[in-house]
């Protein structure tokens, strides 16, 4: 009886989320421009917390030079395009793969670094990857910046970002039902004891720094080509890395849908405190940051869960 219960509710869930993908996928027929633009920003934010989740969420391994994955993703499909004369799509993919071997590479010798060794390790690391792309002008551009060709259909970056968003969601929902994402939970909940139980701990974390990295390369590329401009400053900003963590964390860490609800709450609430306080919204919103990581350290999801299970168990 249980177990047919579970399978119901698995349907009811799997129904509901196909509804809603239907749904996000045919809303550019009536929505305005703005609303276009505005969602796509949305779609963007969640593909870039959930590539972080897939790291940080899972091993406990907090990345401050994430940003470096975006920005490499998005200048190495810039320079494919506007030097090679290359289109879009191998453009993206390559700079995609470029940035998730990069994390493959970095990730062997960082990997084994502990707690706030690691984040500051990429913190620096992204720092120099910025001003090795302000040094290499002839091909970056440098500080001048990278002007891509123009491309002014808002409903293909929709639906590419769209696509991210489903990737890092499908890769997510892996990480959290296969036996390789239960090996980066026992990473993540103690990283000695799975050493000692057999996991390959290095090799485990690496894979997944690429798997994300490689995600933010993605997403690079598509942001590169929506906005048609590069400057490493912008694309390799350490404080697009902060947002991450407070998107992830906010509405869950570990979680299929903490980075989307984290994502989506911080960006709308962003935009009403923008139109209304534009002197002050970063103010109220590190007020706003700062009450959640204090009353909700588990996140929106984690709160949610804690009062589902509490009112199961009442009635039982």
């Amino acid at each position: 009886m249980n177990n047919l219960m579970k399978i119901s509710t698995f349907g009811k869930w799997w129904i509901a989320a196909l509804f809603l993908i239907i749904i996000v996928a045919l809303a550019p027929v009536w929505m305005s421009g703005y609303a276009l633009r505005y969602c796509t920003f949305v779609f963007m934010w969640i593909g870039l917390a959930g590539s972080l989740n897939l790291l940080t969420g899972y091993t406990g391994y907090l990345d401050f030079g994430h940003v470096v994955f975006f920005g490499t993703g998005a200048y190495i499909t810039g320079i494919l395009m506007l030097k090679l004369g290359m289109p879009f799509f191998p453009s993206m993919v390559i700079g995609a793969i470029v940035a998730g071997v990069m994390a493959l590479i970095v990730g062997i010798p960082t990997m084994r670094l502990k707690g706030a060794y690691f984040a500051i390790a990429m913190l620096v690391f992204a720092e120099a990857m910025k001003h090795v792309v302000l040094e290499l002008d002839d091909i970056t551009g440098g500080g001048s910046g990278l002007s891509l060709p123009i491309y002014t259909n808002y409903e293909f970056f929709y639906y590419m970002m769209l696509f991210a968003v489903l990737l890092t969601v499908a890769v997510t929902w892996w990480f959290g039902k296969s036996k390789y994402g239960y090996a980066l939970k026992a990473i993540r909940e103690d990283e000695l004891a799975a050493d000692v139980s057999g996991v390959n701990t290095v090799v485990c974390k690496v894979i997944a720094f690429g798997i994300s990295a490689f995600v933010a390369g993605l997403i690079g590329g598509i942001y590169a080509y929506w906005m048609t401009f590069l400057t490493p400053d912008d694309s390799f900003n350490v404080l697009l890395t902060i947002r991450m963590v407070i998107m992830a964390f906010l509405g869950g860490a570990g979680t299929v849908l903490g980075p989307i609800i984290g994502a989506t709450f911080l960006a709308s609430i962003e935009e009403i405190l923008w139109a209304h306080f534009a002197s002050t919204y970063l103010i109220i919103m590190g007020f706003i940051v700062v009450i959640v990581v204090l009353y909700i350290p588990r996140g929106i999801v984690g709160l949610v869960r804690e009062k589902l299970i509490a009112r199961y168990r009442t009635r039982r």
